[in-house]
């Protein structure tokens, strides 16, 4: 009996799928869909599980077999796993944390103002950077030090799984104002000034 092949797209690779693993992989990517309904990654969190799948299917097959059947598939999807509502309700409570105004590292120039600022009031980071750059020229450098205030004073955002390191200058930042901050930490738990 001849196999019916489904060629498929899943994140970078490509695949071969018999019928029934063809199914089932559709199956499974909708609930997943469904499942990341509200969270504002949804379509990276999609892509980022199809390559998962496809590089585990890529690592069953063996040299002579091209074609991915139903048990290679169900064997790669039991290893990445379901996704479910509590991966939805993290998305949710993470949109409902970008109105929290904090320094974000992932892509940070210096510290990470400028894209906090950008998400909060959710706008493009660049605008916010050409601002803060003409305000420093307009105001004889006054910006710089509310840009430097604002380092010491705003939170650090928390880094997401998965999410690029920090770069040089804004890994350096913050560990310069983790260090500042570290001799105002006794002083605010006793409740005097240092």
């Amino acid at each position: 009996m001849r196999r019916i092949a489904t060629t498929v797209s899943l994140g970078r690779s490509t695949l071969q799928v018999d019928e029934h693993a063809f199914a089932r992989l559709e199956s499974y990517l909708a609930t997943a869909a469904s499942s990341l309904g509200g969270n504002p990654d949804r379509d990276e969190i999609l892509n980022d599980l199809e390559q998962a799948i496809a590089d585990r299917c890529l690592q069953r097959l063996v040299s002579s077999q091209s074609i991915v059947t139903r048990v290679e598939l169900d064997a790669a999807l039991n290893e990445v796993g379901q996704v479910d509502d509590s991966a939805a309700s993290a998305g949710a409570a993470f949109t409902e944390s970008t109105r929290r105004l904090e320094q974000i590292g992932e892509g940070a120039v210096i510290s990470g103002v400028c894209l906090g600022i950008a998400r909060y009031f959710n706008i493009e980071p660049l605008w916010v950077r050409i601002i803060t750059v003409v305000l420093t020229l307009v105001s004889g450098f006054t910006a710089v030090l509310i840009y430097a205030l604002l380092m010491l004073l705003l939170p650090f955002a928390p880094s997401l799984p998965g999410s690029p390191q920090l770069g040089k200058i804004p890994a350096k930042s913050r560990q310069a104002v983790n260090y500042i901050r570290s001799f105002f930490e006794p002083a605010i738990k006793n409740g005097s000034s240092p």
